[in-house]
């Protein structure tokens, strides 16, 4: 049954792009398919949408339409959005309206921790293509986020020993040296000693994207190829997702300037990333278990053009998510001085060399973490067999989204959720640590989330360790793919 919908909504979509479509007699045809096509969907929907699978009943539906909620979820509103249905008499787990017409299968939003578990950890329960796939035109084809399958599996075989305990160790010294040289000449100089606040979320994105480079792929990034991509894949992404919106914007776009220029965006993206490769082949005497190494000495890799699609995914997720969740911390910490003042104290009693045990250091950061969850809208899963949660009922084939924005800040499961209060990770029950997943979980979960967690040990412990933090504007809270402090800037003194 979902393959016949697939079927009717890739060939529907592939009419829709035809050169002939448009020509006086093509219309004819074309009407008659999309209402074919029209009825075939939804005919398969209601028998799917009839199959008793147990007594419970499906979860509730929210009470916005289709275009209602596809314009909110797209907005940066969409976090708060799902939030609010979750707090509401509704409840944590809900239908949305995401698809037009009620075409296709159930769209099922589980901000329940232990619900979000069982589906993470199911390895047969895949990532939905219907949504994964509009990341493909960003970087021209399948690559390890978008696929499932073969595809996924070499790269991910082939990725994963990059992010190994000594691997992660030789890439933190290069992210350290990297922190420590801006703290040097940018951050004392013009900051500390000026009094001057910074933009905290910009600042560290640059960072942490040049550290990446060096550490993972043996790339030194200028500063000038530095600003060029964060301006290219701000232009590729804006309008992915705008194609994503509306289908006419998708049909259109690419005869426009916008269409031009996201054109112009993603081949200046793909160059990149071939320059890293060829930079990478070229050197005399590369490091071995590297990011780059992996993925240009695996053999699985049907060509140079997979390689590279798998490096921009790399360098794309690789950095914004790591420097927004600092930036979220130091931010917390700037605004809670008791804890910073706590934190610091902890790290000044304990060689540098065992940082990674102190219990404040861990406590803040998954506190951080778990306010603050960089990818707020998660994961999504098609079930691969039925499920019958205590209340509800979910039937195999639909579409789980797993936003932890909601999961993190359940309040079934969590005291006083919207506050930051690391000390709840000291002795955490059952149920805190249940609804703690920024990094997914399961076969499927970040496979670099070990050099996050170390990167952003070694990074916040550096900072705050020697420097007292306080706020000078808070900014706002943003969110467009990712959650960032936007426009939050900090002031920096010697503590």
């Amino acid at each position: 049954m979902m393959l016949i919908q697939s079927y009717c909504q890739d060939a529907l979509e592939k009419l829709l792009f035809s050169p002939s479509i448009g020509t006086e007699s093509s219309l004819p045809l074309l009407t008659a398919i999309i209402v074919l096509a029209m009825l075939l969907l939804l005919y398969f929907r209601n028998i799917r949408s009839s199959k008793v699978i147990s007594e419970k009943a499906l979860p509730p539906m929210a009470p916005y339409s289709f275009l209602e909620t596809a314009t909110t979820i797209s907005t940066s509103d969409a976090p708060w959005f799902l939030q609010r249905i979750a707090r509401s008499e509704i409840g944590t787990v809900f239908r949305i309206k995401l698809l037009p017409f009620g075409f296709g299968p159930d769209i099922v939003i589980a901000g329940d921790p232990k619900l979000a578990q069982s589906v993470l950890q199911n390895s047969e329960n895949l990532k939905p293509h219907l949504m994964y796939k509009t990341f493909e035109p960003v970087t021209r084809g399948s690559s390890l986020f978008t696929t499932e399958g073969g595809r996924w599996h070499h790269a991910r075989k082939a990725t994963a020993p990059a992010f190994s305990s000594k691997h992660i160790k030789e890439m933190n010294a290069t992210v350290l040296e990297q922190v420590n040289k801006w703290i040097q000449k940018d951050l004392v100089p013009n900051y500390v000693e000026k009094e001057a606040p910074f933009d905290v979320a910009s600042v560290l994105l640059r960072q942490v994207l040049k550290g990446i480079s060096v550490a993972g792929f043996e790339y030194e990034m200028s500063d000038e190829e530095c600003e060029e991509f964060l301006l290219e894949w701000e232009i590729a992404l804006r309008e992915m997702l705008a194609r994503s919106q509306n289908p006419i914007t998708k049909i259109v776009s690419p005869f426009t300037s916008v269409g031009r220029r996201f054109n112009l965006a993603v081949d200046r993206n793909r160059e990149f990333a071939k320059k890293v490769l060829e930079h990478y082949r070229s050197l005399e005497c590369p490091s071995a278990g590297t990011i780059i190494s992996m993925i240009a000495n695996n053999a699985n890799y049907e060509s140079d053009e997979e390689r590279v699609r798998d490096i921009m995914v790399f360098f794309l997720a690789g950095h914004d998510t790591t420097a927004f969740s600092l930036a979220w911390t130091l931010f917390e910490l700037a605004k809670n001085k008791s804890e910073q003042t706590k934190l610091r104290s902890a790290l000044r009693n304990t060689p540098r060399e065992e940082w990674k045990n102190v219990v404040e250091l861990r406590c803040v950061l998954k506190e951080g973490l778990r306010l603050h969850p960089v990818a707020a809208l998660g994961s999504w899963r098609v079930l691969s067999n039925d499920i019958n949660t205590g209340k509800y009922s979910l039937a195999k084939g639909a579409i789980i989204g797993i936003p932890y924005f909601v999961v993190h800040r359940n309040r079934e499961y969590i005291n006083n959720p919207d506050e930051f209060i690391p000390s709840r990770w000291i002795d955490p029950s059952e149920d805190l640590s249940s609804a703690y997943m920024p990094f997914a979980l399961g076969r499927r979960n970040c496979v670099g989330q070990s050099l996050a967690y170390s990167e952003l040990f070694i990074c916040l412990a550096t900072l705050v360790v020697d420097y007292e933090f306080g706020v000078f504007d808070e900014g706002m809270v943003d969110y467009f793919l990712t959650l960032k402090p936007a426009g939050v800037k900090l002031i920096a003194k010697r503590a």
